[in-house]
């Protein structure tokens, strides 16, 4: 048996109750952690909150309460069990991406709803959907999974990606992590901000490529009903550079015509863009605050206007205003701001920009 208090102990446990308890002692026996933690809030809360980071965190572990202190044992080996909630809505949004997109499609020149069902398993049976759902499902996934590693790595709890499905036009609301620990730097901050939308942006631009390789430029007489036509007005620079750079400019009275694995691609690049506006809770909130501290506020605020000003264009824009509102434009301070975010930070958080005035699109659906 040793008994010491070390570097290391306190270093392992203060992500999991630094903001949370006092580490009175701390020991390892045995191969485990023991520690005497004195509470700081309200101790039915803490206790809650602090099984629920172990839990997510995968340590197997006891915990002994009194009325001022807690006795924790944890087991430094972890396990990467994911939950059945985490894995049930992967799945139903797997199944809705694939499904519903194509649904909504041939229901447009159906006669009925039964037609519409049996000509939905139609088109299905001969590969519709697959290659879109896959992609669409490859981007949202690298992106979580990003965030997920991004935290892990800086001591950050969180929880496993909780993916929506969504009866629209792509089959989704995306996906979301929920962090179970505050962020303890504005380091961290911009790392796990950052991690998500560059992973997934460089999975959305390889389907874009390799889906416009097998996309075309048709007769607007000629566009397959339900398929999705470009024109390139209101289109992100990158997407204008790319599509151009691999089919061409259009002659007057064509289109671009892309294909499954090109159009996920295509909203792999609005979607990231949209996480990196620098408004809140979304990912570019999480960034610009850890870059400019309290100034994000009024750009998060004039990000705000703009997004209502481009919505009398495109109304998907007011429903993302909406969000911003309803989640907050101005992001909450970390533990602590002092504390500057270092040159491999301040390079993603450039990174993230750069990757926002790409792949921005002005007018996505009018």
């Amino acid at each position: 048996m040793r008994m010491t208090r070390t570097s290391d102990e306190l270093a392992f446990l203060r992500p999991l109750v630094g903001d949370l308890c006092v580490v009175e002692t701390v020991y390892q026996h045995d191969g485990k952690i023991v520690a005497a933690l004195g509470y700081r809030f309200d101790r039915e809360k803490t206790n809650t909150v602090l099984r629920d980071r172990l839990e997510l965190s995968g340590y197997t572990y006891t915990l002994v309460e009194s009325n001022d202190h807690i006795l924790l044992t944890i087991d430094r080996r972890r396990s990467w069990k994911i939950p059945p909630v985490n894995l049930i809505l992967f799945a139903l949004t797997a199944f809705s991406v694939y499904v519903i997109p194509v649904f909504l499609r041939t229901q447009l020149e159906a006669s009925s709803l039964s037609d519409a069902v049996g000509r939905t398993l139609s088109a299905l049976s001969q590969g519709d959907g697959l290659v879109f759902s896959l992609a669409l499902m490859s981007i949202l996934l690298v992106h979580e999974m990003g965030h997920f590693v991004a935290s892990r790595r800086r001591g950050i709890i969180t929880s496993w990606p909780y993916f929506i499905p969504a009866p629209n036009i792509i089959g989704t609301f995306g996906a979301i992590i929920k962090s179970k620990t505050p962020f303890w730097n504005r380091r961290d901050l911009i790392e796990v901000g950052a991690a998500g939308p560059i992973a997934g942006w460089l999975v959305a631009v390889g389907w874009l490529v390799y889906g416009l390789s097998e996309s075309m430029i048709v007769p607007a007489a000629g566009v397959p009903f339900g398929q999705m036509a470009f024109l390139l007005e209101g289109e992100s620079i990158l997407t204008r550079i790319i599509v151009t750079g691999l089919l061409g400019t259009t002659p007057p009275g064509t289109f671009y015509v892309f294909t499954e694995a090109a159009f996920a691609g295509w909203v792999g690049l609005l979607v990231t863009a949209i996480n990196l506006l620098p408004v809140g809770q979304f990912d570019g909130g999480h960034i610009t605050y850890g870059l400019v501290r309290q100034k994000q506020g009024i750009l998060g605020w004039i990000t705000i206007m703009i997004l209502f000003a481009l919505g009398f264009q495109s109304m998907l824009w007011w429903v993302f205003a909406v969000f911003g509102l309803i989640f907050r434009v101005q992001h909450p301070p970390t533990l602590d701001d002092t504390r500057r975010p270092g040159p491999a930070a301040v390079a993603m958080a450039l990174a993230a920009l750069v990757i926002l005035l790409l792949s921005f699109t002005p007018i996505p659906f009018r």
